[in-house]
């Protein structure tokens, strides 16, 4: 069969209809889980662009491929998704951003309107300092708006929808199988959409019946979360902000949304539906003001946790199926649909036969993630089973969420529960689930080395420097100083 695989960009599933929010209008979306399986514990293997990105692309975990951060994207050299298919020669055309690194050989056979990463985010080649506010974060939350002149626009997704559009009518391979990736940028902040949806969910959205997370204390937060909502300010965010950011978020959703209805309704036209795996996915998820945070970058579910789902020939109908699956698991999910043998000993497992209801299905334990960027001061690993999620924070202690009767995650058992032997229990079966991927302390000392190196690379080009004032800071290379202009508006 042929793949159609969408991947978007920072969307959290809980905003979603197929996924329980009452208030996302996402109706596309909620089809293809109606018409397949959708996975209710998935999880991106790290919460930041270019190490989810590169890791799946590349089969393997961020800390196995070096893309640690948004300032190591992917190389190709470890091989991936691209060489597999070529070697086997099914067509694979991806049309959108990939964020690997500028030059890279993906193995990708027709890469269409792809944008390689060009610039380094300098934050996590500082992360030995105390975390400092990022103010162009705060300053882009703060410009959410209702935009007027939206449709008068060609925005990126516009464009990557029309070009997918274009291929599946007239360039896609007419022999099968092929594979064909689409990556919209929404619903990834700014949040500006038109007057329709602003308008539309200003009516619905009530701040004050957010659940309990989105009021979180900074007292009640791990430190190594603290000094991320530091970051990022959420700490410096307010009420109105949260209002805001919740409008400009759904909208943006719905606007995703949209553009995988055109996608669909190809499909349909082209008589391709009873000859495609459809798969929906995101690079990682978005707290929108949760736990005081904003974007990706933490260990809360809202973060980490990734929309999945599947649909195709002899998928099962309208299941919810709660085994654990990752973003990892993608790849040999897609070796067997086009009819291949996963022969590239690359990490995940294929869901096809459990998306197919079929009873000896391969199905996961549990489903890894880790983070090694800005806003945490050591390396951050999650492991969670879909009942219990265990956080091993290098350098401090480690977190545990009950996920079944704390869905919010507001009571670390670790705090709440410290002389139980029945958290103590967990944590042995969860580490050891952690430990069987890596050594955590090994791990984060490569990350920091590698971090060093390039910060050295980038010292004598006179780049460094650059890529700090770009991002808001004086030009000292020594530690990130907000500037006096950032200083002032702090105080303010």
């Amino acid at each position: 069969m042929n793949v159609l695989l969408i991947m978007s960009d920072q969307h959290n599933p809980m905003f979603t209809g197929c996924y329980g929010n009452s208030i996302t209008r996402t109706p596309n979306i909620d089809s293809i889980a109606k018409n397949g399986v959708m996975f209710d514990t998935a999880y991106c293997t790290s919460p930041l662009c270019i190490p989810s990105r590169g890791s799946m692309f590349a089969g393997r975990y961020a800390h196995e491929i070096g893309t640690w951060c948004n300032s190591s994207p992917w190389d190709g050299s470890s091989k991936g998704w691209g060489h597999f298919f070529k070697d086997n020669d099914v067509p694979f055309c991806s049309i959108g951003r990939n964020d690997f690194k500028e030059g890279c050989d993906s193995g990708i056979e027709t890469c269409i309107l792809g944008r390689d990463r060009t610039s380094y985010d300098v934050h996590s080649l500082y992360r030995d300092q105390a975390s400092l506010p990022r103010l162009s974060k705060l300053n882009q939350l703060r410009s959410t708006r209702r935009r007027e002149d939206y449709h008068s626009r060609p925005f990126h997704d516009f464009v990557i929808a029309g070009r997918s559009i274009q291929w599946l009518r007239k360039e896609r391979p007419m022999q099968e199988p092929w594979i064909l990736n689409v990556q919209l940028f929404d619903p990834h902040p700014g949040w500006a959409p038109p007057p329709d949806l602003w308008d539309y969910y200003e009516s619905v959205i009530n701040i004050d019946e957010l659940s309990e997370k989105y009021f979180d204390t900074e007292e009640n937060l791990h430190p190594y979360h603290k000094a991320f909502a530091s970051h990022h300010c959420g700490l410096l965010t307010n009420k109105e902000d949260l209002r805001k950011a919740h409008i400009g978020y759904h909208s943006h959703c719905e606007l995703l949304d949209r553009h995988i209805g055109k996608l669909l309704v190809t499909l349909e036209e082209e008589n391709l539906l009873d000859d495609t795996l459809i798969i929906y996915t995101s690079d990682h998820g978005e707290n929108c003001g949760a736990h005081k945070m904003w974007g990706k970058m933490n260990m809360y579910e809202d973060s980490i946790r990734v929309p999945l789902i599947i649909s195709g020939p002899k998928v099962q109908k309208g299941v919810v199926e709660k085994t654990p699956a990752s973003t990892i698991d993608i790849f040999p999910t897609i070796v067997e649909a086009v009819g291949l043998e996963d022969s590239s000993g690359y990490r995940g497992i294929s869901l096809l036969k459990l998306a197919q209801g079929v009873d000896d299905a391969p199905k996961n334990d549990f489903a890894f993630c880790e983070y090694h960027a800005n806003g945490s001061p050591e390396g951050l690993f999650a492991v969670s089973d879909g009942k219990y999620k265990y956080v091993e924070c290098v350098g401090a202690r480690p977190m545990l969420f009950d996920l079944v009767n704390d869905p919010d995650e507001m009571h670390d058992l670790i705090v709440t529960d410290p002389d139980s032997e029945e958290v103590d229990i967990l944590v042995e079966r969860l580490r050891g689930y952690l430990l069987s991927v890596c050594d955590p302390v090994a791990v984060n000392q490569n990350a920091k080395s590698d971090q060093a190196d390039i910060r050295n690379m980038l010292l004598p080009t006179g780049q460094l420097e650059e890529e700090i004032y770009t991002r808001g800071y004086e030009r000292n290379t020594d530690k990130l100083v907000n500037r006096k202009k950032s200083q002032a508006y702090l105080r303010s």
